[in-house]
């Protein structure tokens, strides 16, 4: 359930599709998929972490109105930063990344305080 190759990946690239039941059912049930699966134990980033789950939970929070979804990418963040955590712990350091790294958590934490589900470099740079 990865962002880069994924459930999550099909939720945020396609997040803003048009509004048919048929893209609305593809998302809602890749989605459903993600947070079934739960979060990556890779770590915490957007490309292959937990992060990219969470993004995958604002974009159905913002097209379906649901604040279920935003309660779920608040948890998945939530858990992202005891995987930073652990991570900094076990290796000595943080990872520097956006993609790859804890720089993509911190984009997911910011976004669920703000109420947007912008994806980085992706909807904003």
């Amino acid at each position: 359930m990865q962002d880069c190759h994924g459930a999550p990946g099909i939720v945020c690239r396609l997040g803003a599709a048009p509004r048919t039941p048929e893209w609305d059912t593809l998302l809602l049930q890749a989605g459903a998929l993600t947070w079934r699966a739960g979060p990556l134990s890779k770590g915490a980033s957007l490309c292959h972490g937990t992060a990219g789950s969470g993004f995958a939970m604002l974009k159905l929070w913002r097209r379906r109105g649901e604040p279920v979804w935003l309660d779920r990418a608040r948890a998945l963040a939530m858990h992202g930063c005891g995987q930073v955590e652990r991570h900094r712990v076990e290796y000595g350091q943080g990872r520097h990344s956006l993609w790859t790294g804890d720089l993509g958590l911190a984009c997911l934490l910011w976004n669920c305080m703000a109420g947007s589900d912008a994806f980085p470099t992706l909807d904003v740079f």
